[in-house]
């Protein structure tokens, strides 16, 4: 007998080892279990999540470009000659 099992492929199951049934569970909405002002609080907590890391990236880049200056203020430097 074949079956689907919880991926959604069919298999082969030997119907004398093993009898499937199928469970349903229902589960509610999450609004309806949590309050609409966690949702806000989880909202903006995520926000400011997201707006350190954009701080973050911001700072790295700034630092990588004043690597970037630095070498190629190194390598305009040329020495020159006094007769």
């Amino acid at each position: 007998m074949y079956c689907k099992d919880f991926s959604g492929k069919f298999i082969y199951v030997n119907s004398n080892v093993m009898a499937m049934r199928e469970i349903k569970i229902v589960l509610p909405d999450l609004e309806d279990v949590v309050p609409e002002e966690f949702m806000q609080h989880m909202l903006n907590a995520t926000k400011e999540i997201l707006l350190a890391m954009r701080t973050l990236i911001d700072s790295g880049l700034d630092k990588i470009e004043a690597v970037e200056e630095i070498a190629k203020a190194k390598k305009e430097i040329k020495k020159i000659e006094i007769e």
